[in-house]
């Protein structure tokens, strides 16, 4: 790959996931090598960080994963969520009513809608508006139980 490129390429991640860009393309590969972040969401992997290019749990190759668009509104008896699939146009499965705000993100985080270290904040700030969104990357096991909560509608 051409530098001009992967510098390019890497000062465009860099602003994605930290809305700060760097101002040197070296800086952007030394932490884009340094191990700590996730080659493909460019979300910050677990200890111990070690050198080179590394993929998170939900960003493996060969882990089919789904994503899921949840669009989330304060109603009189909670929380209501629409579920969508990656067109934004099909529905993924029927709306649930939640309960409190807790487990909006209870359920963000456990479908892997937390990516980045700002993402919970992303979240608590739709939950202050009153209505918001948040993007799930959920496994073959998730989807099936998310499509059979659809078909016995």
């Amino acid at each position: 790959m051409n530098a001009k490129l992967l510098n390019q390429i890497m000062r465009r991640m860099q602003v994605q996931a930290c809305g700060v860009p760097i101002e040197s393309s070296s800086q952007a590969r030394t932490l884009f090598l340094s191990g700590k972040y996730c080659r493909s969401c460019l979300g910050l992997l677990p200890p111990p960080h070690t050198p080179g290019l590394h993929y998170c749990i939900l960003c493996r190759p060969g882990v089919r994963r789904h994503r899921v668009s949840v669009y989330f509104c304060r109603q009189p008896r909670g929380w209501q969520c629409e579920f969508l699939e990656w067109n934004l146009i099909k529905p993924a499965g029927r709306s649930v009513t939640l309960r409190s705000s807790d487990s909006l993100m209870e359920m963000a985080r456990r479908g892997g809608g937390l990516p980045y270290a700002h993402s919970a904040q992303c979240i608590a700030a739709g939950i202050k508006a009153g209505r918001g969104h948040f993007n799930l990357r959920l496994t073959d096991e998730q989807y099936k139980k998310l499509q059979g909560s659809f078909a016995t509608r």
